[in-house]
């Protein structure tokens, strides 16, 4: 049982990092009661609202890779109860968000997301991410500081630089376009999402219940995998040292996480700002904000109400 556990982390920590999820839709469609669509530039953005009554503040989450909007909706729905206004954006290359070509004009990431902040609220938001999406979260933060008044980072590390290999494989057309299909393929093997998704909540009952149709159906339109890989050519390198000026941070990552390194996480905590809030969930792994959404949510409404 070890060895297949930790095989299946493995596994799942190299599907994360090198795998996508979801397509790009019209923005005719509307996947979700709650859809919307935000234009600009090439991009045609599907981003998602819960809207709080009585709002005591407002909170824009930005998924990680090989993840969409969906993987916030658990923590959206209850920090919204608990009277926060929650926008969730799909990223460009994945959820119901444009994909990119060799035609598209490529905008930062920080820059598109910060964009539609800026169309939705005058007021500063929190802004939260997990995993790659804390990377672009830390990126906003340092280049729009006006427009954020703390970070929630869930399940991710600073990013320090793309390799040059890396670099090199992820503008290869050839390496692209085949390991874009062998994603996609990947993606539509049920029996495998699930296995991953087991490894990366560490929840038996919770990944039998899960539907999948909230992972797989995006799979479904031809150029995601080649989409998802672009990304690691857009990805802001974190200055650690400018993250140590910022307003306090919530940094929640859990015990069991096998995607994110400890000692990324390490290197993020050693260079948070004065009076921020570190937890280490005892149980869950990379996708805790799911699995473990309740005590997510106890532990982010409690420094919410700290820093109002």
């Amino acid at each position: 049982m070890m060895k297949t556990k930790k095989l299946l982390s493995v596994l799942l920590s190299i599907v994360l990092l090198v795998c996508a999820v979801s397509p790009a839709f019209a923005a005719a469609e509307t996947p979700f009661d709650n859809s919307r669509f935000y234009e600009v530039g090439d991009y045609s953005i599907h981003y998602r609202v819960f809207k709080a009554e009585n709002q005591k503040g407002q909170i824009f989450m930005i998924h990680g890779f090989a993840l969409s909007s969906y993987c916030f909706q658990a923590l959206a729905e209850r920090l919204q109860a608990a009277g926060y206004t929650c926008v969730i954006a799909d990223l460009p290359d994945f959820g119901y968000s444009t994909r990119e070509t060799e035609k598209t004009n490529k905008l930062p990431r920080e820059d598109i997301m910060h964009s539609l902040m800026a169309s939705l609220s005058d007021e500063p938001w929190y802004v939260a991410g997990h995993s790659m999406g804390g990377y672009i979260a830390i990126a906003l933060a340092q280049k729009y500081p006006e427009s954020v008044k703390n970070l929630l980072l869930y399940g991710t590390a600073g990013n320090e630089g793309t390799t040059s290999i890396r670099q090199k494989l992820m503008t290869n057309p050839t390496f692209l376009k085949v390991m874009g299909k062998f994603l996609e393929v990947i993606a539509r093997m049920n029996a495998l999402v699930r296995l991953l998704l087991l490894a990366a909540t560490e929840d038996l009952q919770f990944t039998k219940d899960y539907d999948l149709h909230y992972i797989t159906d995006p799979y479904t339109v031809a150029g995601t995998g080649r989409g998802a890989l672009i990304n690691f050519t857009m990805l802001p390198e974190t200055d650690f040292a400018a993250v140590e000026n910022m307003p306090p941070v919530l940094y929640v990552n859990a015990a069991n996480d096998t995607v994110i390194a400890k000692r990324d996480v390490q290197k993020l905590s050693d260079h948070l700002p004065e009076g921020s809030t570190e937890v280490m969930m005892a149980s869950g792994g990379h996708l805790f904000i799911e699995s473990r959404a309740d005590k997510t949510a106890e532990i982010t409404v409690e420094f919410l109400e700290a820093h109002p």
